[in-house]
């Protein structure tokens, strides 16, 4: 966890569950964030993931020796990426503008290379050695996809069609615990929460949560960290 991101189970649980999976979890974004070329036979496309990855072992000790070794440390420039103005509402599937971080990107395309001569009139399926929650949608239709362990609010994102984690813990809020939305370039954060929404936390098909500010304030009052120590952190 990280300075933001809290537990939104206990450790217990969360050892149990990630120990129960076999292959490595990606959440991957809806299609219209995926990078994209043209490439002979239709479009060469790479899959855009969230930066908080659950790797399992042989995948973390491959990625190690694949970085080292400089393996697609050229990925960035081959899909252009990042080199047109930014346009938040205006980002649609295999249209060529491609923007994120190297990291929201490279591990997937690094484990399983990239998807080559993509017809992008017709969906298709691709199965993925030991990837939780597939196999990969390619089709402007499909939302959310793999395995998303850690609950953030994308704001443009947030109402996906599809499988959408997302989506139902934020209906599971309290008014009051309705976090800021954030905006294109930063996600959304919570300063403010209730006892209501400390539980929708707990009860919520994630493992992690972000962000908290530093203290946030507990809407029914008293201490916000005692309240989450009892109603999220407790076996």
């Amino acid at each position: 966890v990280s300075d933001s991101t809290l537990p939104a189970k206990p450790f217990s649980q969360i050892y149990a569950t990630l120990a129960s999976r076999h292959g490595s979890d990606f959440c991957v974004f809806p299609p219209n964030e995926w990078a994209d070329v043209p490439s002979p036979g239709g479009v060469e496309i790479v899959a855009k993931h969230h930066q908080w990855v659950t790797l399992e072992r042989a995948h973390a000790e491959k990625l190690s020796v694949d970085w080292a070794a400089g393996k697609l440390h050229n990925l960035m420039p081959h899909f252009h990426m990042n080199a047109n103005a930014y346009t938040w509402s205006n980002n649609s599937f295999a249209d060529n503008r491609n923007w994120g971080c190297l990291d929201e990107f490279w591990h997937m395309a690094a484990l399983y290379g990239t998807m080559n001569n993509i017809d992008t009139s017709s969906e298709r399926s691709v199965p993925l050695p030991d990837f939780v929650g597939g196999p990969l949608k390619v089709s402007p239709s499909a939302g959310w996809q793999g395995m998303c362990d850690t609950f953030v609010i994308w704001s443009k994102y947030l109402h996906a069609l599809g499988n959408n984690p997302f989506e139902r813990l934020h209906s599971a809020l309290d008014h009051t615990s309705i976090p800021h939305g954030g905006n294109q370039a930063r996600p959304g954060w919570w300063d403010t929460i209730s006892t209501v929404g400390l539980r929708a936390i707990r009860n919520s098909e994630f493992l992690f949560v972000r962000k908290f500010i530093d203290a946030p304030r507990l809407a029914d009052g008293g201490s916000f960290s005692q309240m989450y120590a009892q109603l999220v952190l407790a076996a």
